[in-house]
This record gives C-alpha cells, structure tokens and sequence, in this order.
C-alpha cells in the first residue's frame, strides 16, 4: 500500500499490547477511520515475530523498549493492570499522551475516565498526561444509563450483568467450549447432583471460573470485596458513576453474574428517576442515541449476545416500567463491549491528535 509522503508530517500513533481480539479490534476500528495518522507503532513486551493488519497491510509487532515512544503523539495502552503504570510514565516522560485500556487509572482521581459522546471534553483535563477507559462490563450499559441520566435524571440505578466467558481472556473461552463439548452428547446430564461437576472435572483445559460454567449461571466476577460485593462490581458501580458525574447519594447496585456466552455481555438496568418517566420518550431517546439500536419485543426483536457480537452499536430492548411506579423504567442491553471499547480508544485518540494539530 502506497502511502502519501506528507504522512511524514502527521501524528504518530503507538498501540501498546497489539495483540489480542482487543488490538485486532483496534486495527478494524482504525481500518473505518479517516487515514490522518502517520506512522503507527505495533508494540508488545516480549513479541518480536508476530504481525497485525494495519491500513491493509501486515506490519510487524515490535518489543516494547524504552526508547518505544520517542516520536510518538498519542499512545494506546492494552498491557495487564501490573505493568502498565511503568510503561504508561516511559510513554509520558516522552511527551505522548497516553490513553489506557487497563484498571491501572481508572480509580485515579487526576485522571479522566472518558467516554466519546457522554464526557469527551473531559480528554483535554488530563494533569498527568493518562486518558483512562472504563472495563469491558462498563462499556456495555453506560450509553443507555447516560440516557436515562440526561432525560430523567437517574437516582437510583440497579444493574444485573450477564458476563460471557471471554471476561477471562481465551482460557475462559476455551474453558467454556471443552465444557460445553463434554456435556453435549448426554441427554440426562443436569438433572442430577454433581453430575455437571463430575463430568467436567478431568478436562485439560484449567477452568477460571469458581464452578462448572456449561449448563450453569455463576453470581461470582471478581474477588471478595467490601459489603457482600466482588471487586468486579464495586469497580462498574464506580466507573458508571465518574462517568456521568452522579454524586454520592445516587446508589449504583452491581451484580455480576457469569454465564454460558462466548462473547458480548449483557445487562439488565433498573433504574429510578428524579422526574417522572414516560415509556415512549425512554424509547425515542434510545432511538436518537447514535450508540445504541432499539429493539422491538412486539414484533419479536429482542436483545441477545449472539446476535451482538462483531458490531459496534449496543442493542436496547424491553423497555418497560411497573405498573404505579412512574418515576421508574426497566430495560436491557447486549453489546460486544470489546468492539465499543476500542471504538472509543480510537475515538479519543482522534480528539487529542485534533487538539495536538490545533495548537
């Protein structure tokens, strides 16, 4: 692919941890984009053969050194939480700005936690040069909780996620495919005690989750928190509320369970609203979100994983609200979140290359 020389002249961009469904994502999102960056930078510790498409063309990923980011504007972090605070100050120390995938800065109150079209002004409020992302879990409800927060002023708002296998990376998901192979041919399996757990117990592949996933629905993400919750769910209850700015006395209820899905996750939010809501502007909100596509349960369209997964808009459907309680409004989303999150990576990555040409 022939390049136009002035690309000399353009910002240089660096995906930190190419690799992985999540970089692969990345490259997809950068493929749909305008082409205004110059040079691109594959890098990750420890890789030095392997390749990714980039602009059409395969470009070789390269070890992650400390003179990595000399020259580079704007660095995308994706390296695991224990890591990244080491390699994200080399990438600042060399004058990139750094927008970060991992939980390393999200807690961080000198660091924003951005998502395009909610805060995305907050990208130019960065005092230590890090633009954070929120978690997988986040990504899927926040466009429809930032809905029903810009309407009606969320007060109250309980989530039930429904996390599929890939939380825990490939060997979630390849955990869940062997289990699912074992129990697949035995038509009584499931109606007995034990009978899931002593089937699958021999499998080669070491399973990440706390009990059998096949056949099965897990209340467990995350480790033993504060209060009852896991680390998992107090971390989405606290992104959902940096992100669109609820104080305090607003609660945000998290409760994560992992089932028998691949891929996308879904969620269920009910929330309680300061000003009465009406089902049918719920609806036309949702529909005015560029970020989310209703679905009609009346003519039997109903949000699901599978139907969600390799696409970058989040589905929204059973919008409903209980009978006498007027200020409240129930509904529910499926979203691949790894194709929102990079989206969104790429999105911000374009807002400070714009700041950076205009200053």
């Amino acid at each position: 692919m022939n390049f136009d020389p002035s690309s000399a002249t353009r910002p240089t961009l660096a995906l930190v941890g190419a690799t992985g469904r999540f970089a692969e994502a990345i490259a997809s999102s950068l493929a749909l984009r305008d082409d205004t960056w110059g040079e691109i930078r594959l890098l990750a510790p420890g890789v030095s053969t392997r390749t990714l498409s980039i602009r059409g063309r395969e470009q070789t990923i390269e070890v992650l050194r400390e003179d990595s980011f000399d020259g580079v504007d704007v660095a995308l972090f994706n390296l695991a939480t224990e890591i990244t605070h080491e390699w994200t100050a080399r990438a600042v120390a060399a004058g990139a700005v750094v927008v970060d995938a991992s939980a390393a800065h999200r807690s961080d109150p000198q660091v924003p936690l951005v998502v395009p079209g909610i805060n995305g002004d907050q990208v130019s409020q960065r005092p230590k040069g890090v633009v954070s992302l929120p978690g997988p879990v986040t990504w899927g409800l926040i466009d429809a909780a930032h809905v029903l927060h810009h309407g009606w002023e969320l007060q109250h708002l309980v989530v039930t996620g429904l996390i599929a296998a890939v939380s825990k990376s490939d060997q979630g998901v390849a955990r869940l495919r062997e289990e699912l192979h074992t129990v697949a041919s035995e038509p009584t399996i499931g109606l007995h005690p034990g009978d899931v757990r002593a089937a699958v117990s021999d499998l080669p592949v070491a399973s990440p989750f706390p009990a059998p996933l096949a056949l099965n629905v897990i209340p467990w993400v995350g480790q033993a928190d504060e209060g009852g919750f896991t680390s998992s769910e107090l971390a989405v209850s606290e992104e959902v509320r940096k992100v669109l700015g609820l104080n305090d006395s607003v609660p945000v209820v998290v409760t994560l369970v992992q089932v028998p899905v691949v891929l996308a996750h879904s969620m269920a939010l009910h929330a309680r609203c300061a000003r009465p809501v009406a089902i049918d502007k719920v609806r036309q909100a949702c529909v005015a979100a560029p970020s989310l596509v209703l679905l009609d349960e009346e003519t039997g369209e109903v949000p699901t994983p599978v139907d969600s997964v390799g696409i970058d808009p989040r589905f929204v459907g059973r919008i409903r609200q209980p009978k006498g309680a007027g200020h409240h409004v129930d509904l529910f989303v499926s979203a691949d979140t790894i194709r929102r999150g990079a989206s969104a990576m790429v999105l911000i990555a374009e807002l400070v290359r714009d700041e950076i040409a205009g200053s």
